[in-house]
């Protein structure tokens, strides 16, 4: 097991840890994109994979407009990614179940298989940065994080107005 004294943050005070997550989550982001993965991930593939998980999350539901609203992205960039994405196979647009004159978004099975592709690469991501750390610390974290992403249900959803 780690010595917990040379972990970093262990000479932080609670206060200070909690103050200084962003900055951390911030950090997480910036610097997980340099895990050697082979194959790597180009940063054009991490907007198609998060637009993929929402699509997949909604289960065919949302629109373009519903989708920068929760990508938090502006609607242009987003009808872009979507038309390559529907270029690429991936994505298919199909009349809203509640409104036949609205347009939604559904995976397709290729769509599947890249977001199932991205996730093992982030697994393989996580697999590569704890690797020093013992299985009970991993399980540990995944499961607060699990938790962490499960509160946040309880949000507001994102508004889908400018």
């Amino acid at each position: 097991m780690n010595d917990r004294n040379t972990e970093p943050g262990a000479g932080l005070n609670d206060q200070v840890l909690l103050e200084t997550i962003g900055t951390a989550f911030s950090k997480l982001r910036r610097r997980t994109s340099s895990v050697p993965l082979d194959p790597p991930i180009a940063r054009s593939d991490i907007q198609r994979d998060l637009l993929l998980a929402v699509v997949e999350e909604s289960d065919g539901l949302l629109s373009v407009n519903a989708v920068a609203a929760a990508l938090s992205m502006d609607r242009t960039a987003v009808s872009r990614l979507v038309a390559r994405c529907v270029g690429e196979g991936l994505l298919e647009r199909v009349a809203s179940q509640t409104d036949g004159r609205s347009i939604t978004l559904r995976l397709t099975s290729p769509g599947h298989e890249t977001l199932g592709h991205s996730r093992r690469q982030q697994r393989q991501a996580f697999d590569y940065i704890t690797k020093d750390w013992d299985q009970e610390e991993r399980i540990q974290f995944a499961r607060l994080l699990h938790k962490y992403v499960t509160a946040t249900a309880s949000l507001p959803k994102p508004s889908m107005e400018d």
